[in-house]
This record gives C-alpha cells, sequence and structure tokens, in this order.
C-alpha cells in the first residue's frame, strides 16, 4: 500500500501541474436532477418488466449540473474540476447515499458496467500525463450536456455480494467520492438473477492457469481486480481460464488454441494490463505458451501483440494425455526471460504457477 500512497501522490503533483482546474463557460443547468429508466429500445417504460443478467436498460437523465461536484478524490479528475455522477445498476442498501455517510459496502454494483457522466471538457481536464487517467474515465464515460442531460445505456449483471436488505434499481450518485445529496437517485428494478435469454453463457475452464502464486493477490492488494471475458473467466482464487477453439495435435506436434481476455488493473487503472487468447505450441513434451499481451503498462486491450511467455515440460504421461485430448494438471511451467510490459516482468519474479488443461 505504501507503493500505491506514493504513486497517487506523484499523479496528484502531476494532475496539478499539467491540468488546469477551470472547465469554461456553460449554460445554467435545471437545479432538479431526475432519472427516467427504459427498455433496451430506449422508448419502452421499464415498470415492472422483470430483468435478468445480460439485459440492457437505457437511463436518460436530466437537471445534473455539470459545474457541480468539485470535491472529491484527486485522481483521476484534478481538484477542482467537475467530478461527474455514477449511473449505475446494482443491489444497494435501504440507506446506501454517500451523503448520509453510507459506506461503500452499501453500493453493490459491477463497476466495469458501471457509466460516468461528464461533460466534454471536464473530461478534456483530466490529464493523460504521465498517466492516462484520460483514458480511465473515458472507458466508461456518457457525455454530460451544459443542459445538464445524459443517456446512459446499462448491461445488468449481478454483483458478487449485496447487502442486507438491498433493493435492486438503476442509482445516481457523485463519481469519485464526491457528495451530493442532490444527485443521489434511485428507479426500482424488477431484477431477476436466474439466467435470461441475452444472460451470458459461463465460458468453458479448458486452460486455468495463475500466472504465478502471488499475482492475482498484487492486483488485489492495490484496490484492483482482475477480470474476465470473450470466453476467459477468473475464478474467486484469482485462476485465470480460457476456452479451447481449436487443437491441431498430431504424433504429438500441433497446437491448442484457446479464447479469452483477462485484464488485470489496479486502483484508478493507473496500471491495466491485459492477457488474451493462448496459444501452445506442442512438441512432444517440450511446449511454449504464447499470448498477446498489452504493449504498455497502461493501455489495456487499446494495443495488444503475442508474445512467447512461458515453456511448458510436459512429462512422458502429460504429453500422452494431450495427444489423445486428455486432461492435465500441475504441468511445469517456467517463465520466459525479457517479459514485457514491465508490470509482467515484475510478476514473474515469483516463478510460474502450473498449468492445467481440461
Amino acid at each position: 500500500m505504501s507503493r500505491l500512497r506514493s504513486v497517487l501522490v506523484l499523479v496528484v503533483i502531476a494532475v496539478c501541474s499539467v491540468a488546469g482546474v477551470g472547465v469554461g463557460n456553460v449554460a445554467a443547468a435545471p437545479t432538479r436532477p431526475a432519472i427516467s429508466v427504459f427498455l433496451a429500445d430506449g422508448v419502452t417504460p421499464v415498470g415492472d418488466t422483470e430483468l435478468h443478467p445480460g439485459d440492457q436498460v437505457v437511463v436518460k437523465g436530466v437537471g445534473f449540473d455539470p459545474r457541480a461536484n468539485t470535491s472529491g478524490l484527486p485522481v483521476p479528475v484534478p481538484p477542482g474540476v467537475p467530478h461527474g455522477t455514477f449511473v449505475t445498476f446494482g443491489g444497494f442498501a435501504p440507506v446506501w447515499q454517500p451523503s448520509k455517510g453510507a459506506p461503500a459496502s452499501s453500493r453493490a454494483e459491477v463497476r466495469s458496467k458501471t457509466k460516468w457522466a461528464l461533460s466534454r471538457s471536464a473530461l478534456a481536464k483530466v490529464p493523460n500525463v504521465p498517466f492516462d487517467l484520460r483514458r480511465t474515465v473515458r472507458q466508461q464515460w456518457v457525455p454530460l450536456d451544459s443542459a445538464g442531460r445524459f443517456t446512459a445505456r446499462l448491461t445488468l449483471a449481478t454483483p458478487e455480494k449485496v447487502p442486507a436488505g438491498k433493493r435492486w434499481g438503476v442509482y445516481t450518485y457523485g463519481a469519485a467520492d464526491a457528495v451530493n445529496a442532490s444527485q443521489e437517485r434511485f428507479v426500482p428494478i424488477n431484477y431477476s438473477t436466474e439466467p435470461g435469454p441475452n444472460t451470458p453463457k459461463a465460458p468453458v475452464k479448458d486452460l486455468v492457469w495463475g500466472f504465478s502464486p502471488a499475482f492475482a493477490s498484487s492486483v488485489k492488494r492495490s484496490g484492483g481486480s482482475l477480470s474476465g471475458s470473450d470466453g476467459s473467466s477468473v475464478d474467486d482464487a484469482g485462476h485465470m481460464s480460457f476456452e479451447l477453439t481449436d487443437n491441431t495435435i498430431a504424433n504429438g506436434r500441433g497446437e491448442l488454441r484457446y479464447r479469452g481476455t483477462v485484464v488485470a488493473f489496479t486502483k484508478f487503472h493507473l496500471l491495466e494490463i491485459a492477457l488474451a487468447d493462448p496459444i501452445i505450441r506442442v512438441n512432444g513434451t517440450r511446449a511454449v505458451l504464447s499470448m498477446r499481451t498489452s504493449s504498455t503498462d497502461m493501455n489495456g486491450t487499446d494495443a495488444l501483440r503475442r508474445i512467447d511467455v512461458a515453456d511448458l515440460r510436459l512429462t512422458a504421461a502429460q504429453a500422452s494425455r494431450i495427444a489423445r485430448g486428455l486432461s492435465v494438471s500441475g504441468v511445469r511451467t517456467t517463465f520466459r526471460a525479457g517479459l514485457t510490459p514491465t508490470s509482467l516482468a515484475a510478476a514473474s519474479l515469483a516463478g510460474a504457477s502450473p498449468v492445467a488443461l481440461f
């Protein structure tokens, strides 16, 4: 945590030196914020329609003053710049409002699905050097116009943990620790956690790997997380899994190809690294694991390139089982030298976790 505090101090210094705090002249917004929630067509009121994970709703807001919320966390939005408003779906406690001192644990949401309503002028004040904090905001951003209006499309997802007495619904509240009671709004949603027609199917866990023993725990200690998509998932222990798409192994040689993307990110996304689409090239009892990884420590899936990540040493029995399309576990794995980006190289110093194939 001391390293994270040091990084935050540097970021605050950089923010204050790089970004101005003014946001220019904007028209006055209505003084009473309100939200309306519609089905995915953006026209039909949500009413009491039962919705499920994967369904979408459209949230329309009015009266959200784009000049408000100038206090809160010093990053990613600089001090004095409007911090905007979070627009989210979740299961919140009956008393959830930051203005009433409710803790973050009272607001259960899937943060990657949360939208961030912010004016264009405020977004332009978020610095992109030395850390690209503007990218952090833009990933969730929806424009908040000068009249205080926004439109946000939310994909519903069930949070891992929900507070007692939760109420499912769409909520808005000040972003990045800004506290503004007038923007704390709630519309109930008739939500079922049971799968529906738009609920994504759980990916098959054909390749399971933890990268290194301390990889997931170090990410979580930094206030971050790991998330999987497009054929990948991450379990509670931080093990990454990927779906098999092709097996060309014949006579002990060939490739195992997988799909899926895992993104590891620290608090405020100061670091964000993707690991995607593994390929295992098998040659008898030797194999090489390659993956598409981020080109820098901070660009996530924006720019990926394939590199050889690790060597696999198969026993004769393991090689035989793989050749017959059978599962193996505990495959000895050794990282390649010179891994990039730097954060992956640092994580590799602890040694590689064994690979399992199913």
